[in-house]
């Protein structure tokens, strides 16, 4: 049985609808947390994209804290290099030091050199840098950068800090570009500005003159490369910091290292661009975060490069683009849960719109370095699908309440819920299946008397009265009331669902146990009333294998239990009027229970319908109680029973305590059985009680 939600279809559907278009409205405006939330999405989906892994363009030289301290780590190599001893002490370098990289790197066959540095000040060696320079006869990019200063009275103004004129003229292949790279509102650097004018840092690019290239963009300009496009744009990393092979700048003049496998005399740098740059977080604090953990400002620089001496910056779909993207997902939801008229498949089919969406996202940028939106239209998707989910949920919640109510009064509640919540397995047990189950089976003790000498009105209304305290127990432990049988009740654990065979079986010995306590209960309550009279049950348990299923005519079906298991359950009740037991389990519960509950055996029994014999016990008391101190002497009188000693196994049965008062008669009658043999022994003896009586 499906339910196929609630109310006027019209209704739901302006619902859906209404909610897809509010969904379709919110996620387009253009909300500040909405774009940290594309920030968000754009790193992860960086970070899922992994290395690049094409040929890196771009060597690092850096000064790292190393190369500050190598004098006193390498006295002996500074003492023959000069130049090691001039970069201990402040910063900035005897600028002789940069003057030897460039000329080591010309040697080397750079295809460009870059300095994340700006030469701005004057310093010891700068005309031996500039000659440096004249004579690199490459490509030379130095850095100069934009600062900005707010007044008290909130005035803005931009100064640009420059290399020294000396340097940029030394010869026409020295060029410059600005060093900055503004992180997001979020504080993680994505964006890159290839140009820039002075006036667009204030506010207003009419105001600013020409746009100057930044340092990536001044390098790929030298190197040859195409213009690219001056609009801001996100960095295409290649990856977390590391991907670009890095040296410190002191191994350029330690012989060891220069001659190493790493450096191997310059072949690292030979038609490379190398960028030397800032990399001591302590003296520079030139470090920054990205999509992929903190990187130095050198590494952006060389991200910032590749990328577009690559297939440029990541390419944003146009701004008009997005609220369309919204309103489709949103529209694509509000289908979905239009058309699916169960909300699993709503959730399902909202899932694989999710997952296609984010997988054309992610073939996108991996493919072409195209960033299509993700956190709005999957922001609108969920919100539209959450109000399609939520108005079906509802309906069906409505709707299988309904149902319920109204199947409870004609089925169990176990079948009431399985028809409701599990109808595909309802389905699979009324066409027929063998299952594992606990059997309850109960009677009153002369009820076909009682029903000829009481006042109708009076005797249904006290049935009734006692049906229900024993429902109730059987129901309290997640048992199905199968069927009444007049004053019977035919009880299952395991027929529609199952806990486990130990588990039902449980339940079911703890739900007989209850039901005896109960009719105490009851049988208390109504003496000394006129209209009511003492009851006494017999309770028969056992499980097996049966047959689960839709019995019947095609116009009067029942859901029931057909097997052994049921029947023998059956004959136990039975045996109790004989036994003296007032509860009565066969060897399967008494085993599967076992954990739970401390069973005292009666002994073997045969009963009419079942070719052999087989163990029979009573339930009497939790087995986490501490043990009767009789426990044993009945197991000892038991034994001399079985093995024919009867007269003994009488005196040890007689003398035993009846302390336990729902125990007296089971005494009583191993009392009398074992005196009985004794009295009159049988001519062979297997210890078996037959009872040919149902």
């Amino acid at each position: 049985m499906s339910v196929h939600g609630h109310g006027s279809p019209h209704i739901l559907r302006r619902q859906v609808v209404l909610g897809a278009l509010a969904a379709a409205l919110f996620f387009a405006l253009p909300w500040t947390w909405l774009e940290h939330w594309e920030g968000d999405a754009v790193d992860f989906r960086l970070r899922l994209r992994g290395v690049r892994t094409d040929a890196t363009p771009v060597v690092l030289i850096g000064v790292d804290d190393s190369s500050f301290t190598i004098a006193e780590r390498a006295p002996g190599e500074a003492a023959r290099e000069p130049l090691l001893a001039a970069m201990g002490g402040n910063w900035p370098w005897d600028r002789r030091v940069f003057a030897a990289v460039v000329q080591k790197l010309a040697e080397s066959g750079a295809r460009a050199v870059v300095f994340d540095f700006v030469f701005a000040r004057e310093t010891p060696g700068d005309a031996e840098f500039a000659a440096a320079l004249a004579k690199a006869g490459r490509p030379v990019v130095l850095a100069k950068q934009y600062t900005q200063a707010e007044t008290l009275e909130g005035e803005r103004s931009v100064s640009l800090l420059e290399p020294q004129e000396r340097f940029v003229r030394a010869q026409p292949w020295v060029r410059t570009g600005y060093a900055n790279i503004w992180p997001d509102d979020d504080g993680v650097v994505r964006t890159a500005r290839p140009a820039l004018a002075a006036g667009e840092l204030l506010g207003d690019p009419a105001a600013g003159g020409s746009r100057d290239p930044s340092l990536a963009l001044a390098v790929a300009q030298t190197v040859g490369a195409v213009q690219p496009p001056g609009e801001a744009g996100l960095i295409d990393f290649r990856g977390p910091a590391g991907v670009f092979p890095m040296v410190p700048v002191e191994n350029l003049f330690l012989p060891d290292r220069w001659a190493g496998a790493v450096i191997d005399r310059g072949r690292l740098f030979k038609d490379r661009i190398v960028l030397v740059g800032p990399w001591s977080e302590v003296r520079f604090k030139d470090y920054h975060a990205t999509p992929f953990g903190r990187m130095t400002g050198a590494e952006l620089q060389a991200n910032l490069i590749a990328s577009l001496l690559g297939r440029g910056l990541l390419k944003s779909v146009p701004g008009a683009a997005i609220p369309a993207a919204v309103l489709l997902a949103a529209v694509l939801a509000g289908w979905i849960c239009l058309r699916a008229t169960r909300v699993r498949v709503q959730l399902a089919g909202l899932g694989v719109a999710l997952l296609a969406w984010l997988a054309l996202a992610q073939i996108a940028l991996v493919t072409a370095g195209w960033l299509v939106p993700v956190a709005a239209p999957v922001g609108a998707l969920l919100a539209a699908g959450a109000v399609g989910v939520g108005v079906r949920y509802a309906g069906e919640q409505r709707e299988r309440r309904r149902l319920r109510s109204l199947l409870s009064s004609y089925v169990s509640e176990k079948v009431a819920d399985i028809i409701v919540h599990q109808p595909e397995s309802l389905a699979a047990s009324f066409q027929g299946e063998r299952r594992p189950v606990t059997v309850l089976f109960s009677d009153l003790r002369g009820f076909t008397r009682l029903t000829e000498e009481r006042p109708p009105e009076s005797l249904v209304a006290q049935l009734n009265e006692y049906l229900r305290a024993m429902v109730d127990c059987i129901l309290a432990e997640d048992g199905t009331v199968e069927k009444y049988i007049g004053d019977a009740i035919l009880a299952v654990w395991g027929d529609t669902h199952t806990h486990g065979e130990a588990e039902d079986a449980g339940k079911a010995v703890a739900a007989a146990l209850a039901m005896e306590a109960a009719l105490a209960r009851l049988n208390r309550e109504w003496a000394g009333r006129p209209d009511r009279v003492q009851l006494r049950m017999g309770i028969g348990l056992h499980q097996g294998i049966v047959t689960v299923g839709n019995l019947g005519h095609p116009r009067r079906m029942e859901f029931g239990v057909l097997g052994d298991a049921v029947n023998t359950a059956s004959r136990l009740e039975g045996a109790t009027k004989y036994l003296g037991a007032a509860l009565l389990a066969g060897e399967p519960v008494a085993r599967l229970a076992a954990a739970r509950y401390r069973f005292l055996p009666v002994g073997r029994l045969r009963v009419a319908g079942r070719a052999g014999s087989m163990e029979v016990f009573a339930p009497f008391d939790p087995a986490g109680m501490p043990a009767p101190a009789w426990i044993a002497g009945y197991g000892q009188a038991l034994a001399q029973l079985q093995a024919g000693a009867f007269a003994a196994a009488a005196e040890a049965f007689r003398v035993l305590p009846r302390d336990e008062p729902r125990l007296q008669a089971l005494l009583d009658f191993q009392t009398q059985r074992a005196a009985a043999l004794a009295a009159n022994p049988p001519a062979s003896w297997d210890g078996v009680l037959h009872l040919e009586e149902k």
